[in-house]
């Protein structure tokens, strides 16, 4: 069960595009939330989140922009808290680590039901 490529920004759209999906996993769907895209498999599992517009975003919480032209690696973290879910971004270059809350979303949302 192998995962496919974990990230990629392209500059032109201004889009990161960040995945934990493995090989065997189906997308099912996608829902659109403001400036994310989410992909689910049919059980309700977040495999991939596109953020749009993320330069203006990542300035917004006082991050310079120009770490996504450094991109080495990131991963898309999950996690389930209290009837919410929330992603982060781990945003990797050649000489930092930087964990980036993206958003917090409701389970009860009849978009995202578990993951």
């Amino acid at each position: 069960m192998n995962k496919t490529k974990s990230f990629m920004y392209d500059d032109f759209s201004d889009s990161l595009l960040l995945s934990r999906k493995k090989d065997d996993d189906k997308v099912q769907g996608s829902a659109e939330i403001g400036n994310l895209i989410l992909d689910f498999t049919n059980d309700g599992k977040i495999v991939n989140v596109e953020f749009q517009h993320i330069s203006k975003f990542l300035e917004m919480i006082n991050i310079n922009p120009n770490i996504l032209n450094e991109l080495k690696g990131a991963e898309l973290i999950v996690q389930e808290q209290k009837g919410a879910v929330s992603l982060f971004a781990v945003l990797i270059t050649p000489t930092i680590k930087q964990s980036i809350p993206l958003a917090t979303l409701p389970i009860n949302n009849s978009l995202i039901s578990s993951f």
